[in-house]
């Protein structure tokens, strides 16, 4: 049965009440995988997070030394290439 549409608050459904059967035991293993999922993401992203991103410290070395000599070349179009392809993926 459908309730009526009214503009008042609406009245709170009891846990473990809102639908039974099949259907509710399905969404309740669904749920409860989700969630641990989740903790699981959690847990990797905040692992993550205290490494830091990828660094090479060869290659940070090899471009300081290069800058401090002089030798280091700006690549233009390497640049503006990479700068597009980057807008190009976040626009939409």
């Amino acid at each position: 049965m459908v309730d009526s549409v009214t503009f008042g608050p609406a009245k709170p459904v009891p846990l473990g009440r809102a639908s039974s059967g099949k259907n509710a035991e399905q969404a309740g293993r669904l749920t409860g995988a989700g969630t641990a999922s989740a903790a699981q993401s959690l847990s990797l992203a905040a692992v993550l997070a205290q490494q830091g991103p990828p660094f090479d410290a060869e290659k940070v070395a090899l471009l300081r030394a290069a800058i401090a000599s002089g030798t280091y070349k700006v690549d233009l179009a390497s640049i503006a290439n990479g700068i597009i392809r980057f807008s190009g993926r976040n626009l939409g």
